[in-house]
């Protein structure tokens, strides 16, 4: 079930992209995703012998063709699965921050690249390695929460052959400002909807339960059920259709018959709210006019 914190702004629905994650869960998952940075941080550290740091830029919902247009060619690009989670993701990693790494791993002095440029077979390598690491701790991350297996599947320089959701689809996107020695690139993680949902889901859960507020919530989800089920629904049933000529319909008058298209021995249409549900039949109940539920509209 999902959760959406009160707020005392309103904030605009884009009904054209209803697949968005809530305040609560955006904050669960922004909150998770630092606990992944950290890490992220002190493997780095150690794995290229010299400070890293990380800074957080942002982590917003912006739609996916927007987020292509921010990535400058060529990329650093990892496309990576978290069965059994629907979809894939991506991972981003500026050019330039990915030679100093890659100097780094190889003994050097962490010198990067001025002009962007794409990685060789043997770069690619190293920095598929570097990827798998994250990924690993990735999924350590959020194994209290949810149990998968991240698993890079392609490396890509160009982010359309990095198709990870349609156009018009939001995505999560969480950048970081990557610091190693004198040189300054971007991380970046981006999830589709699918993808991330089931995580955000678990971790706004564990953030309630944490706060002991995950009772109030499930009262309040059993009020909202009662609320609903108590909703008073119109009922009608239609006795039968014919169809008149506006000559015969003038000429109407108080004892005329009609005669309707529809068999006296035939069930009745119930309507729910205008709408056909049930076929009934017609009878008298307690000196009342009733009727009795045979099957619903289109039930064999």
């Amino acid at each position: 079930m999902g959760v959406v914190r009160e707020e005392l702004v309103i904030r605009p629905y884009d009904f054209q992209r209803p697949h968005q994650l809530s305040r609560g869960q955006l904050d669960a998952v922004t909150s998770t995703i630092a606990t992944f940075w950290r890490a992220t941080g002190n493997f780095l550290s150690a794995y290229l012998r010299t400070p890293v740091q990380l800074q957080q830029l942002v982590v917003h919902q912006i739609p996916y063709e927007e987020m292509l247009q921010s990535i400058k060619m060529p990329a650093v690009l990892g496309v990576f699965q978290s069965d059994p989670l629907p979809g894939t993701a991506l991972l981003e990693c500026s050019p330039g921050i990915a030679v100093a790494m890659i100097d780094r791993a190889l003994g050097g002095h962490g010198v990067g690249v001025t002009a962007a440029r794409r990685l060789s077979e043997l770069e690619q390598t190293i920095m598929r390695r570097i990827f798998e690491r994250l990924l690993g701790l990735y999924g350590d991350v959020w194994e209290p929460l949810v149990g998968f297996e991240p698993k890079l599947t392609t490396m890509e320089h160009n982010p359309a052959f990095a198709q990870i959701a349609g156009e018009g689809d939001l995505v999560l996107v969480a950048r970081q400002q990557l610091i190693i020695d004198s040189n300054r690139g971007q991380l970046m993680m981006v999830w589709p909807y699918p993808n991330i949902a089931p995580l955000a889901e678990s971790a706004l859960r564990a953030q309630l339960i944490r706060d002991g507020s995950m009772e109030n919530v499930e009262v309040k989800g059993d009020l909202m059920k009662k609320h609903v089920e108590s909703v008073a629904i119109p009922g009608s049933v239609l006795l039968g259709r014919t169809e008149l000529s506006l000559g015969e319909f003038d000429q109407l008058k108080v004892g005329d018959a009609l005669v309707l298209r529809n068999r006296y021995d035939q069930p009745l249409t119930m309507r729910l709210s205008s709408r056909e549900k049930f076929l009934v039949l017609p009878g008298r109940s307690r000196g009342r006019l009733a009727v009795r539920v045979i099957s619903r509209k289109g039930d064999d």
